[in-house]
């Protein structure tokens, strides 16, 4: 009987685990696989599963390996903790290291948990995949940490893989061909439009995207062809330090929401100021301007008081100089009088007379 090589031992546990799971391989891929895992096998090569809670990561690991290896559940998220398993593919104990990560999307604080266990597991990984549940469209909890967490890896060059798990409930699920065990006709350009829409949501190229089904062994086996040719030939340490938790950048937008709150504080206690000041200086101006008015007013009253004070000197005046007048005529009249009387008392015998009567007078 011919000894197997390492390598060959490698393929033929990998291999008679999916076929005995009624996974059909081509002899085609069987190569593929083969020369690639004698390629890659100097080191033991680490696989991180990550995804949502509830989209089946566990369930297609065992699927994956042909055993039940990850502890499942239909109702809860099973996957709290790191569940690390060597698939050993040789006699020396040699193989893929499997880490089904726990999924998030279960809730803030499991999220925050797992925020930082994924920063300490990413540098380990030689090879990330990410999986998304074929009839699922929400997305807002792979978005956020696919982007803070696994989008820096990817630009760092770590293999990266996204897989679309449980394909066979695409619409139209009932289309489902079980004798062949494949997606119906418009399954299949219902599977491939998923995989155009995940590979821009990742912004990877589609050929990345990879359509599986655990619960119909559908897929598996490119799924395997995908990893093995992803991995690199030599174990390779990437280690980003800028990757931020959840709770820092919660911190960081708490940070900065508080120094925006600050300065618009600031600001608005700069604006109160400004317009203290120009209610000040309107004030200012306005009192000036009835101070203006009022000196205005005063000076005007003072010239009155002058105009009218002169008009009563001259009417004294003029009455005085009419006082005066009538002095000057009574004088006048007597004076003339006088002279008639004179003139009078000097005529002979009347003047007699006269001089009697002015003695009573």
């Amino acid at each position: 009987m011919k000894n197997l090589s390492f390598s060959e031992k490698t393929e033929a546990q990998i291999f008679s685990k999916l076929e005995e799971k009624g996974v059909q391989i081509s002899d085609e891929l069987k190569k593929s696989i083969q020369r690639r895992i004698q390629e890659i096998s100097d080191y033991v090569p680490k696989v991180g599963v990550f995804g949502k809670t509830g989209v089946g990561k566990s369930s297609l690991c065992n699927a994956l390996f042909g055993q039940d290896i990850c502890s499942i559940s239909d109702v809860q998220a099973c996957t709290r903790n790191l569940q690390e398993v060597l698939l050993t593919i040789g006699d020396a104990g040699q193989g893929i290291k499997l880490l089904d990560l726990p999924g998030v999307g279960e809730d803030r604080k499991r999220d925050d948990e797992y925020d930082a266990l994924y920063k300490k597991i990413l540098p380990e990984l030689d090879l990330i995949f990410w999986v998304f549940k074929g009839d699922d469209r929400a997305n807002a909890s792979d978005e956020d940490f696919y982007n803070r967490l696994i989008r820096p890896y990817i630009d760092a060059e770590k293999p990266f893989l996204a897989v679309i798990n449980q394909v066979d409930k695409i619409e139209p699920f009932r289309e489902w061909n079980e004798a062949e065990n494949a997606p119906g006709i418009k399954q299949i350009k219902n599977i491939k439009a998923k995989c155009s829409h995940v590979a821009n949501f990742l912004r990877l190229p589609v050929a990345q995207v990879i359509p599986v089904s655990a619960n119909e062994r559908y897929g598996l086996m490119e799924l395997v062809d995908a990893i093995v040719h992803a991995l690199p030939n030599d174990q390779k340490a990437i280690v980003l330090h800028n990757i931020e938790t959840a709770d820092d950048i919660r911190k960081k937008a708490a940070a900065k929401a508080a120094d925006a709150a600050r300065k618009e504080a600031e600001e608005a206690n700069r604006q109160a100021v400004e317009a203290h000041k120009k209610a000040m200086a309107a004030a200012e101006g306005k009192r000036k301007e009835l101070e203006e008015i009022a000196r205005k007013a005063e000076e005007r009253r003072k010239k009155a008081e002058e105009v009218a004070e002169e008009e009563r000197k001259r009417a004294r005046r003029i009455q005085e100089q009419q006082v005066i007048s009538r002095e000057s005529r009574r004088e006048s009249e007597c004076s003339t009088r006088s002279s008639v009387w004179d003139y009078v008392e000097k005529i002979p015998v009347i003047g007699g007379v006269v001089r009697f009567f002015r003695s009573f007078w």
